[in-house]
Formats: structure tokens, sequence, C-alpha cells
């Protein structure tokens, strides 16, 4: 059986077009992380924290959204392609319960679904199963305030209908 050769400007292109499909998706999951947590009237609980990892090339890291509630991680693997990690709060599950959670889970796989996407990166998204956390390391990034590489964002509140 004859099986096609593939060139290294194909092989480039697949893992750009790939890396580049993460990237889109990774706005859209922090877009909607963002707008899971608008409802809150508490200034904390709708804060976000974006840190350019880029201006740090000592690591794999590329960027990391931050907030109470979620860790959203994109980064690099051994083999140069764009990967997601998601991570929830420990004490936000506690205190607030799954609602927030569970809307933010449907949001990433609304997002990253294979018929969502212009490439399959279903295998890209890695949730993490067990909590941890999350807001010391949020706390510790707003307490060392904005800087060339971490923007910080309050949200204004919006008051939805939930279940």
């Amino acid at each position: 059986m004859k099986t096609k050769k593939t060139t290294v400007q194909e092989e480039l292109s697949t893992e750009q077009s790939h890396n580049n499909e993460v990237i889109r998706v990774f706005d859209l999951i922090t877009q909607s992380a963002r707008e899971v947590v608008s409802n809150f009237e508490t200034k904390k609980y709708r804060t976000s924290v974006m840190v350019d990892h880029l201006q740090n090339n000592n690591n794999s890291l590329i960027r990391e959204y931050l907030s109470y509630f979620f860790n959203v991680t994109l980064t690099r693997n051994k083999n140069s392609l764009l990967v997601i990690y998601i991570g929830f709060d420990s004490e936000a599950l506690t205190r607030f319960g799954t609602l927030s959670h569970n809307q933010f889970l449907r949001q990433v796989m609304k997002h990253t679904m294979k018929e969502a996407t212009q490439v399959n990166i279903e295998s890209c998204i890695r949730i993490d199963a067990g909590t941890k956390e999350v807001r010391n390391y949020f706390y510790k990034r707003i307490t060392d305030g904005e800087n060339e590489y971490v923007s910080i964002t309050i949200d204004e509140p919006i008051i939805s209908e939930t279940c």
C-alpha cells in the first residue's frame, strides 16, 4: 500500500493552522469565562487577569487567563502544538456550587467540539478532573498589579436569569 509523503511545508502549514485554531478558541473560552462570572455583584468575582507569558520565553507557557473561579492556560507541548489547560478553584466550587462551573464547561465544549472548529482540536483541550487553588495565584497577580505582560479587567455586572 502506498502512503502519501508530506512535505515539510505541508506539515508546517498543518501545524500552523492547528495552532491558529487553538489560539482562536482560547480567546473564545476566555471571553466565555468572563461572561459566566459577569453576573456576580462583587467586583473580585468579576475580575480577571490575562498574562502574556511570551515576554518570559523561559518556558512553554503562551498566555494565561485567571479569575477567582477558573484558570485557562495556553501552552506549547513538546511537539510545538498548542494546548489549552483548564482548572477550577476548589473554594469557589465549595462556596458557590457547580452552576458557574457547569455553565463554563458547556461553553468550553461548545467552542471546542470538532463541528465548531475549522481544524479538529478536541485533543488539545485538557480539563483538570480535580480542583486546585486557583484563587491564590489570582490574588498574587492582582496584588503584583498590571505591567507590560499582565492586564487586569473588571467587567461590569450583567445580571442574568439562571436556573
